[in-house]
């Protein structure tokens, strides 16, 4: 129980206020990027946090957005499903995805293109698509879960490169305090007109 409540005491002797005339500037500057540093995380959790749901808010407007110009219609496959380049630059077919050619109907015209298909998908196949007001192929509008798991990524990513900042930071500090640290006590070593290395019997 004495050892559990002397680490408090320990902890707030450490602290940057401590009068203990062995702490050193170079040790009052790392105690303080210590506590610093702790609200600084902290802090930055509502922050990201409200960034992430403003970009969730801003996402779900652009999906409500693309609902209100945007319509799915049933295409056919022309043929079997395959993996490799499309030879297309269509944002609905990503390189090496598996893809197929399809055919719809639109404005009284047919239309097709390549899009991207389950591996298995057969010729004859109906799929969906998504087209705009002119009846061309666009990518279908992202879902709520989608749109919430950007955001959440999104905020972790703020979240981490602020901490991972702020870590970086700490360490570069740390490693510039501990040189000159070092250099005083060789200098104050020197003062004692005794060598360095020298040891107390």
């Amino acid at each position: 129980m004495s050892e559990t409540c002397a680490a408090p005491t320990r902890l707030w002797r450490l602290g940057p206020w401590s009068r203990n005339p062995l702490m050193r500037g170079c040790d009052r500057l790392r105690s303080a990027m210590v506590l610093i540093g702790v609200f600084f995380v902290l802090m930055m959790i509502p922050l990201a946090a409200a960034y992430g749901t403003e970009t969730y808010s801003r996402l779900d407007q652009q999906t409500q957005a693309e609902l209100a110009t945007q319509h799915p219609t049933p295409a056919r496959l022309v043929e079997d499903s395959r993996t490799g380049t499309t030879g297309e630059p269509l944002p609905a077919a990503p390189q090496y995805q598996a893809h197929a050619r399809v055919q719809w109907s639109a404005n009284g015209q047919t239309h097709t293109a390549d899009v991207p298909t389950e591996s298995a998908a057969k010729a004859g196949q109906t799929v969906t698509v998504w087209l705009d007001p002119n009846g061309d192929l666009v990518p279908a509008p992202e879902t709520g879960s989608q749109n919430a798991a950007t955001a959440v990524s999104v905020a972790c990513g703020i979240w981490v490169t602020a901490t991972g900042g702020y870590c970086l930071l700490f360490l570069v500090v740390h490693w510039v305090a501990s040189r000159r640290q070092q250099a005083q006590l060789t200098r104050e070593w020197n003062e004692l007109d005794r060598p360095p290395g020298w040891h107390v019997s």
